[in-house]
């Protein structure tokens, strides 16, 4: 019964974030052009990766333009995601505020908080680049322990653009309140995010049916182009996603902080993960 009804109020973010979209749907321009300068940025580190790293003769243990590329890479990477992410919930946040937001309004407030992004950016691009030689330095055990940290990093700072843009805080700052926030939120605010993910995974593997349809075809042709087509469902749902992603984030923190469900949002759904928990450990109170 928890299950089913964690899963109903998942499904019922769902709808009610679709509803802020489809009121703004320049909100998708922000995954969308983000996706493409990350394609970009992807190809353009992969030459010099391969022909400077050592990674085509299987040496790169002891190069240490290895690890410098996948810095830069890292840091470059998330600069742009965290830049067009602040767009976005920027644009959320005027939303669920009464007002009508528009593309530009968002690429103001990410162009008015550089410093604070490139700084996010650069903490992110450290934590990545750790993490990465934890996995490939540390075997099985190592790739396990990476995998935790990452996610209970991602969780404890799912709140930390909100802070640093709305609030104005420092970048090390906005870390300290996002944990606080998610210390508060953590048993409900960890399912409702699994189980969107779940609904959003399921909506993937739909695409699956259509190419094993197609290869049972034996045609090349029906393959190629069922496969496009496939792969250009993937991105939009992918940069569907991220969107809603940003949505959800921002009327949670304008719950955190106000204690006022936005209005296209139901007060019973968002308030349910700041209900009183009672789970004790490392994250209760």
């Amino acid at each position: 019964m928890i299950v089913a009804g964690t899963f109903e109020r998942s499904t019922q973010i769902l709808k009610e974030s679709l509803g802020v979209l489809k009121q703004d749907k320049e909100l998708v321009l922000f995954p969308i052009i983000s996706g493409i300068v990350m394609l970009i940025l992807t190809a353009s580190f992969v030459v010099p990766l391969v022909m400077f790293t050592g990674i085509k003769d299987g040496e790169v243990e002891n190069n240490v333009l290895y690890y410098v590329f996948f810095f830069l890479f890292y840091l470059v990477g998330y600069f742009v995601v965290i830049f067009f992410n602040t767009g976005l919930i920027a644009c959320v946040q005027i939303r669920l505020s009464g007002g009508d937001p528009k593309f530009s309004d968002g690429m103001q407030y990410a162009v008015g908080n550089l410093g604070k992004i490139a700084g996010w950016a650069l903490i992110s691009a450290t934590v990545g680049l750790v993490l990465q030689m934890i996995r490939e330095r540390a075997g099985l055990l190592g790739r396990i322990a990476a995998g935790l940290f990452g996610m209970a990093w991602n969780l404890i700072t799912f709140f930390v653009i909100p802070v640093m843009i709305f609030q104005n805080a420092g970048v090390i700052d906005s870390i300290k309140q996002s944990a606080a926030l998610f210390k508060r939120t953590w048993g409900e605010n960890v399912v409702l995010r699994f189980s969107l993910g779940l609904i959003m995974f399921l909506l993937g593997l739909l695409g699956i049916i259509p190419i094993a349809l197609a290869i049972m075809t034996k045609s090349a042709a029906v393959i190629i182009v069922v496969g496009a087509v496939v792969v250009l469902y993937w991105f939009a749902l992918g940069i569907i996603s991220s969107a809603l992603n940003g949505i959800f984030a921002t009327a949670l923190y304008n719950y955190a902080m106000t204690g006022t469900v936005p209005s296209a949002f139901s007060p019973a759904v968002i308030s349910s993960a700041f209900g009183q928990k009672t789970t004790s450990g490392f994250f209760s109170r």
